[in-house]
């Protein structure tokens, strides 16, 4: 099938839409980022905590977009601890005289306890435990759509782009496979990737195997941070060679949701 080549106007318009894109990104980078806050200002409008006698009830910026409320006694914390993220993420715990204490409870965008921590006068007595860590996950290349399990069932699921190379197996593809995610990373933008090295050859010949296993492996991660939003309404374009590219919040919760040693299945 041969593809009409673009006319002078239509190629003029294109390069004109992409510079009026681009000169104007500080406002509609700037409308996002108050929309996102005004989530939170919503989310805590009606907060009204239960501070014990002679605690007053405070709230304070969090981080760039959140929102703590808590209580405080004579300049301190102490009682209930509540903050808000862009809206998303909620938090739920307590201070006993500036120092954390007690249970804390961690909610998604769903509002679903996903996390608990405890504390004592201060002191993590128990590591974060994640009530909705996936047993195990599968990515199916046809689809474009990557899975999480938990008790044999999938619970999520998340539309991905795969590299051009990655529908096929071979060389620079994905096999089909057992693969074990064996590491993560978070870069200084908040960026997030995650690597996964398989355990378990694909189907080839023993002589293969020994061969391959050291070099078959693949990184999730999110979309490019410049032009992210176009990457993934337009689908011009795939993930780079050697990865799985999601949605920046879906790539948040497949962190959130994951941990190291997850087998991750690839099938067809």
């Amino acid at each position: 099938m041969k593809l009409k080549k673009l006319s002078e106007p239509a190629i003029v318009m294109f390069i004109t839409l992409g510079l009026l894109l681009l000169l104007t990104s500080p406002l509609w980078i700037g409308w996002m980022m108050e929309h996102e806050y005004s989530k939170t200002r919503s989310a805590v409008a009606e907060v009204n905590l239960q501070c014990i006698e002679g605690a007053v009830e405070k709230r304070e910026v969090w981080s760039k977009l959140g929102i703590a409320v808590f209580c405080e006694r004579d300049g301190i914390k102490h009682g209930e601890w509540q903050a808000w993220d862009g809206g998303y993420m909620h938090i739920a715990g307590q201070y006993a005289d500036g120092d954390k204490d007690g249970i804390w409870k961690y909610f998604n965008a769903h509002g679903e306890q996903w996390g608990v921590r405890t504390y004592a006068m201060g002191k993590e007595a128990s590591g974060l435990v994640n009530l909705l860590a996936a047993d195990s996950a599968f990515l199916k290349k046809g689809e474009g759509k990557f899975y999480l399990i938990k008790s044999g069932k999938p619970y999520r699921s998340y539309h991905v782009r795969l590299g051009a190379s990655h529908q096929h197996q071979g060389v620079g593809g994905i096999p089909q496979g057992t693969y074990l995610l064996d590491a993560r990373n978070e870069d200084s933008k908040g960026r997030k990737s995650m690597h996964a090295t398989y355990s378990e050859a694909p189907d080839q010949a023993p002589a293969s195997k020994a061969a391959t296993s050291s070099q078959v492996h693949f990184v999730i991660q999110s979309y490019p941070n410049r032009m992210g939003w176009a990457w993934q309404i337009t689908g011009l374009w795939g993930a780079t060679k050697g990865s799985v590219a999601a949605s920046h919040s879906d790539m948040d919760e497949i962190w959130e949701l994951t941990e190291g040693g997850t087998q991750i299945e690839v099938l067809p």
